[in-house]
């Protein structure tokens, strides 16, 4: 049944909201801690291996980079190496403003949030993206003249 509510009732005692009657019982967690444990846990699960680009793939990351300049937000996906190995780890995606591209080392550096220049290598990076990257293909692309065409030589 339902707790009955009176106006006398509601005077006495206000009906709480979820989040002060959460604050409430937070200092009776029985399991400190294990909510964070679960969490390291699941990053633990997250791991994999380095994948390796085809050649198609990887000349298309390769046009992408080479339209980065200084000052463009854009939003990258590269592997993290775990310190145990260098081919296990985790991908991570994030957002950020390029400071600088190098083109001679190879490396790619960031200011994320409070991180200030990220260094990126491209051997670690497998996707870039920004809305105004042009897939460089579409800039080539051209339609065949068909037979029936006034323009044949």
């Amino acid at each position: 049944m339902d707790r009955p509510w009176t106006e006398e009732t509601l005077k006495k005692h206000p009906k709480m909201s979820p989040q002060d009657r959460a604050k409430i019982f937070a200092p009776l967690a029985a399991l400190r801690g294990h909510s964070e444990r679960l969490g390291e846990e699941d990053v633990k699960l997250m791991r994999s291996e380095r994948v390796e680009l085809s050649e198609d793939e990887a000349q298309m990351l390769s046009d992408k980079l080479s339209q980065i300049k200084k000052g463009m937000n854009v939003t990258v996906t590269y592997f993290q190496a775990d310190e145990d190995s260098g081919d296990v780890g985790y991908y991570l995606t994030l957002t950020g403003v390029v400071t600088s591209v190098d083109l001679v080392y190879r490396v790619l550096k960031i200011d994320v949030g409070n991180v200030k220049d990220l260094v990126i290598g491209f051997e670690d990076i497998l996707d870039v993206s920004r809305d105004v990257l042009v897939d460089i293909e579409s800039c080539f692309r051209y339609e065949k003249i068909s037979e029936n065409s006034d323009y044949n030589d």
